[in-house]
């Protein structure tokens, strides 16, 4: 990369990322005046590309509206659990979006290469445009790492992710499902695919993601979804956040609309999400066919994005990391708790500065270090009869050492052995001592 053209991306960077205005860009934020002031902003950028093909996304101006329309909400009620029988305890928060349209190459680069915790729509639908310089799996490389190591959170809309490339200069390839194998090979999981069911029946949504964005309210609008290009449980049972369109097949848990954790086995405070809709035909409550699909799969996919991060954190360090603190406490398995809990504090505190991500990342590392903690080793109860069976072998040993300590000493001394009870006579006794002896031996064999 020419030095000219490093400075030109890193005065594009610091305009787009710092939300300045730009020809190309315009934002929605919050006007809340409760909201505090150093909370910050949920950072949300739409990648809809001038002359970029699209497939299961008809028209990229509706994505715009409808995820600029779902980052207008600006609280959400978050469900903790119950307070006595019939009460619900809800915790509400508060938070800002800021929105903006990237519709240039350039911008778009320096996104995916320096993008820090921000939320990245592809509105290309089934195509991942990739920057001149770069093969498709150096872009999805790219992608992967900002996902990984800078809290990156991805967005895909309708259809197969990465099933298509459109090349900068123009070039199309068929990727088919080898893109988003690329994609979660960086999470340990490239043999996953996102093939539809026979007959792909219509989804709802799920209880609890109709409970966890039941403050998005055009969700209902869209209360059942075409069933194809689902994510699998089996794959991602350990990441994920939340699902939005769920059913069963063939005893496998389908996710047409879900998120999940974007990372390895080990955690990190780093780590983004995926936010997957593969749906592109919805219907409403009265099992009629929308309109405007297009607005719906960005509303939707938009609202899952901000309550995975905002409310997700908010359910975790309230209720979740509690719950499996009080639970470990309740059952003594205390060792290790002070860990748990000393990390439930940095989330706390991190979640207070709007760091969600991050705050969600410590709830993890502190929930997994509360679940895995163990009873305090009871010594006494365990070791107990080994150390009383070493304490009279250990006196054994001594009486019998100090024994032959003192007939030795007593044999330097001049001392004789009677034969007749083996104990140690000064010389000048033996003959009174052995007549003792033998009276009582004669009388104990009287007896």
């Amino acid at each position: 990369m020419t030095r000219s053209r490093v400075v030109v991306l890193t005065l594009f960077l610091s305009l787009v990322l710092l939300e300045h205005s730009l020809p190309t860009t315009f934002s929605v934020t919050s006007a809340r005046a409760d909201v505090k002031a150093s909370q910050n902003c949920l950072k949300i950028y739409v990648v809809a590309l001038e002359g970029v093909a699209t497939y299961r996304v008809e028209n990229s101006s509706e994505i715009v509206r409808g995820v600029f329309e779902a980052a207008a909400i600006n609280k959400t009620s978050v469900l903790l659990g119950f307070k006595g029988i019939w009460r619900l305890d809800f915790k509400e928060v508060e938070f800002n979006a800021i929105c903006a349209v990237i519709a240039d190459w350039t911008g778009y680069e320096v996104l995916v290469e320096f993008g820090s915790d921000v939320v990245v729509i592809n509105a290309h639908g089934e195509y991942l445009p990739v920057p001149r310089g770069y093969s498709k799996e150096e872009w999805v490389g790219k992608i992967a790492d900002a996902m990984l190591n800078r809290q990156m959170t991805w967005i895909h809309l309708g259809g197969y992710p990465f099933y298509y490339v459109q090349h900068q200069k123009g070039d199309i390839e068929t990727w088919e499902d080898k893109g988003f194998q690329e994609l979660t090979s960086y999470i340990g999981k490239g043999d996953v695919n996102c093939l539809s069911p026979p007959d792909c029946p219509y989804s709802s949504i799920s209880g609890f993601g109709g409970q966890s964005l039941g403050d998005w309210r055009k969700l209902w609008d869209v209360y059942t979804a075409m069933s194809v290009r689902p994510l699998k449980a089996s794959d991602f049972k350990d990441l994920l956040i939340l699902d939005i369109y769920t059913y069963s097949c063939d005893n496998e848990r389908l996710y047409p609309g879900a998120v999940i954790r974007f990372l390895l086995a080990n955690e990190t405070s780093d780590y983004g999400f995926y936010v997957h809709l593969g749906a592109w035909q919805f219907r409403d409550l009265n099992n009629r066919d929308i309109d405007n699909p297009d607005f719906y799969m960005a509303y939707v996919a938009t609202a899952a994005a901000i309550w995975s991060e905002v409310g997700f954190s908010t359910y975790l360090l309230y209720c979740g990391v509690p719950e499996d603190i009080e639970t470990a406490n309740a059952t003594g398995r205390t060792q290790g708790l002070d860990q748990a809990e000393s990390f439930l504090q940095q989330a706390i505190n991190v979640y207070e500065q709007g760091k969600y991500k991050t705050a969600i990342a410590l709830a993890y590392q502190a929930r997994g270090i509360a679940r895995s903690a163990v009873k305090p080793i009871n010594y006494l109860q365990v070791y107990g009869p080994y150390t009383l069976v070493l304490g009279i072998v250990s006196l054994v040993i001594f009486q019998v050492a100090w024994e032959r300590k003192r007939k030795a000493k007593l044999r330097k001394l001049g001392y004789i052995k009677c034969p007749l009870c083996n104990n140690y006579i000064a010389p000048n006794e033996i003959e009174e001592h052995k007549i003792t002896c033998l009276q009582n031996l004669k009388k104990t064999n009287i007896d």
